[in-house]
Formats: structure tokens, sequence, C-alpha cells
């Protein structure tokens, strides 16, 4: 069942407000890598969150322009590559629509085919994820894409983290009580 919703916040001003307030919450840095050869493609996304652990989904959030979404539906598998703290410049790159297409946006970028259709693995993340695609979901200016985790590997290292609009290296310390 679909329900209609009526709008919450009513104002310009308030739904400026609510995106400030969005961008407070700290959230990881992924890439998202699909396809291999000459039909490839690299994009940052910091809307990414693990839905279910039984059965294994997860789910990401993008922007309605970015075509990733027709990737992803063409591709079926994608790879989720969890960046480390010492990885946003490779998050400012792929997040750069000068970054070039198909393999050029990969010059320079050290990875590895990885899986068993060789997507690209960005070398040094702090894990990778392969996905099968299972859905888009309109939501407002946004899609959210969801799918299932098919396989996983894990790396070293503390994460990059995106809060308040800016990239933060993540610091894994003491558990708080």
């Amino acid at each position: 069942m679909t329900m209609s919703l009526p709008a919450i916040l009513p104002s310009e001003s308030d739904v400026e407000s609510f995106w400030q307030a969005g961008l407070r919450f700290a959230t990881g840095v992924s890439v998202i890598t699909v396809g291999s050869g000459e039909r490839v493609h690299g994009t940052t996304v910091s809307a990414f969150t693990v839905v279910s652990r039984c059965p294994a989904l997860v789910s990401l959030c993008l922007r309605t322009s970015s075509g990733l979404a027709e990737f992803l539906i063409d591709h079926r598998h994608f790879a989720v590559n969890i960046l480390s703290r010492e990885q946003s410049r490779l998050a400012r790159h792929f997040a750069n629509p000068a970054r070039g297409q198909g393999p050029d946006q990969f010059t320079g970028v050290a990875w590895t085919p990885g899986f068993d259709a060789g997507v690209p693995l960005l070398d040094r993340a702090v894990c990778w994820l392969w996905c099968q695609f299972r859905r888009v979901v309109p939501a407002g200016d946004h899609q959210l894409v969801l799918a299932g985790v098919t396989a996983a590997k894990t790396g070293t290292g503390a994460p990059l983290l995106y809060y308040a609009g800016r990239l933060h290296p993540g610091a894994i310390g003491e558990e708080v009580a």
C-alpha cells in the first residue's frame, strides 16, 4: 500500500534548516564501483547503510541526477568500497563531475579487479562488499537503491567520515560507557 503524505516542512528556510541538521549526522564514506573494462564507473556516496543482517541487505541514496542507478540496473552487481581515513583524496576524486568517464576516471587510482566480475576494488579501503542490485525506490530528489550482499572482504584501518559537509579522519578509540 502506498500513502500520500503531506509536506512536513512547508517553507524553503525550514528545508534548509532540515538539510543543515541532517549534515550533523556523521556517516562513513564509500565509493561505489560498477562494471569493468570500457564500461566502468565510480561514484562517492556518503548515504550508505547496512539494512539487514539476514538476509544481508544494504542501501545507498543517490541524487536522481547522478545516473549511477541506471548503471547499477544495467550491470546488476556492484562493489561498495568503504574508504579509510587516508583516502579523502579518492572521496573527492570520485565526487568530482570532471573526473572523466569510463576507465579514464580510474587513471592514477590504485585498484585491483575484484570478485568474479573484475569490478575495481580500491586499494587500502576498510572493506569491500559485493552487492546484487534489488530495486530503486524514488525518494524525493534522491533514489534509494536496495541491494543484497553476496560477498565481503575486510581490510584494516579507521574509516573516513563525512560530517557537517566536510571529510574527517575517523578515530576509533576506546568505547564509551
